[in-house]
């Protein structure tokens, strides 16, 4: 398995391909990734504190599944992220301490300008002439899911979705 994907990086980007590490700590940077289109940005809420969904444990190597959703421990061999990417197929993973997206089971992490709206709704930034501006302001936003929302109020979760 580890070869074939190896091989399918390989010919999907061979400019800049390298031989992905085998420690959670280290990985190298793919500009490419064949599996940003599995993303589902509907799926995605991180208003919630970042605990392993398995695990329950909370801590600074917690990662999101950008296509279910789901938090997950670690990134190496026998955690639960790596098995739920092998289990799931779901490949794509937000460092939910860095903000750095990485790819797994191949343990590379991702550059592409695409995730840029992730990384923006993740750790929104403000600067202090927006954050005065919010009473002022009457015209309506749009969320990833494509709701309005009036900007500066901050909605309520359903918990039991």
């Amino acid at each position: 398995r580890e070869y074939s994907a190896i091989i399918i990086h390989y010919f999907a980007s061979p400019t800049n391909f390298t031989m992905p590490k085998s420690s959670e700590s280290e990985s190298e940077t793919i500009t490419n990734c064949p599996y940003l289109d599995t993303i589902n940005r509907p799926a995605l809420d991180f208003d919630f504190e970042p605990t392993c969904s398995q695990t329950l444990t909370t801590g600074p190597n917690i990662y999101a599944c950008l296509v279910c959703g789901k938090f997950f421990r670690g990134r190496g061999k026998a955690t639960p992220a790596y098995l739920h990417s092998v289990n799931e197929g779901h490949a794509v993973f937000l460092h939910l301490t860095h903000g750095t997206f990485h790819c797994l089971p191949e343990n590379y992490q991702v550059k592409d300008p695409s995730l840029d709206d992730i990384r923006d709704a993740f750790k929104p930034l403000y600067t202090e002439q927006e954050i005065e501006s919010l009473d002022q302001e009457t015209t309506l936003g749009r969320d990833l899911f494509g709701r309005r929302y009036l900007p500066g109020i901050v909605g309520l979760n359903n918990l039991n979705k």
